[in-house]
């Protein structure tokens, strides 16, 4: 059984009060990001393809024009942190999923981890305001693509006080939680050099294959697809609060949580030559390669 595994660990959008904005792109922006001379030469608009079907896997894939720093840019001059939510306090991870359309446009906006009405709302205000992107390309034409974008609101402890509450909703499934951490410490989404698996992403993507045990009743149902999970990497290495933000079945997120628990310290992320706290997603495909296992029956 071949379990083919999309490992690609990422900084959330994080949204803070006051307005100091980190944003970077989602996995699903990441994959063959192009260097600046080729952004030149792809800003020509591409054949667009005939057909309205979605690609799962493009050769590239769809991104904000003029990348990570431009998103940045663009959130910081939109986000209006509603006032409501900073006066209750409120705060949370907010990730919706998206098509980038042909002409890069957005459409079908699907709210998969909400963290409050105010904040959900937000985010979906900053996402329909958004210029077109950079559409997906598959065999040289622009394609129809799905992308997905984590946003973190937080009210700077700073700016309001020290504040208990915890920070965002829990999902199907959590490990290791530290509240202490979520309560008192900053977290953040984009620094200098992010948290790093030991060894790299090579070992990540070994240790992830060897541990992982693909759930018998999903196996033979024919159930696979793809879990979202965040985590936090302390200063220290050490991972907690795991959580899955999405999930097409509970025992494929039971499995996720339970392996990524099972992860090492890992090298912690630096910002201006300090070890701090980063909130990271990991996106885990379960993907099926063979004929499902049947059941086992007592029919004669």
């Amino acid at each position: 059984m071949n379990i083919r595994k999309l490992i690609n660990t990422v900084g959330v959008v994080f949204l803070t009060i006051p307005l100091s904005v980190s944003a970077m792109q989602s996995p699903s922006l990441s994959k063959n990001l192009p260097s600046n001379n080729s952004l030149v030469e792809q800003r020509k608009t591409p054949p667009t393809s005939g057909t309205d079907k979605i690609v799962k896997e493009p050769d590239i894939d769809p991104m904000f024009t003029g990348g990570t720093a431009a998103m940045h840019k663009f959130i910081t001059s939109t986000l209006n942190y509603p006032q409501e939510a900073i006066e209750k306090n409120i705060e949370g991870l907010v990730v919706y999923t998206f098509v980038v359309e042909k002409d890069g446009t957005l459409s079908n906006f699907n709210l998969i981890h909400h963290a409050d009405p105010l904040l959900d709302a937000e985010a979906l205000r900053i996402l329909k305001a958004m210029p077109p992107w950079r559409p997906a390309k598959y065999k040289g034409e622009a394609v129809r693509a799905e992308a997905y974008l984590p946003m973190y609101f937080k009210i700077n402890k700073n700016a309001r006080g020290a504040a208990n509450n915890n920070t965002c909703a829990p999902g199907s499934s959590t490990a290791k939680t530290d509240l202490n951490i979520l309560a008192n410490e900053e977290i953040l989404s984009i620094v200098d050099q992010m948290p790093q698996y030991p060894g790299g992403e090579e070992k990540l993507t070994e240790f992830l294959s060897k541990k992982i045990i693909y759930p018998t009743h999903a196996l033979q149902n024919g159930i696979e697809g793809r879990i979202l999970c965040s985590f936090i990497v302390a200063k220290d290495g050490t991972i907690s609060n795991i959580e899955v933000l999405q999930s097409p079945d509970p025992e494929l997120s039971h499995e996720a949580v339970r392996v990524l628990s099972l992860m090492p310290k890992w090298n912690p992320g630096i910002n201006n030559g300090e070890k701090v706290n980063v909130k990271c997603v990991l996106p885990i495909d379960f993907k099926i390669n063979e004929t499902p296992i049947p059941p086992t029956t007592t029919n004669n």
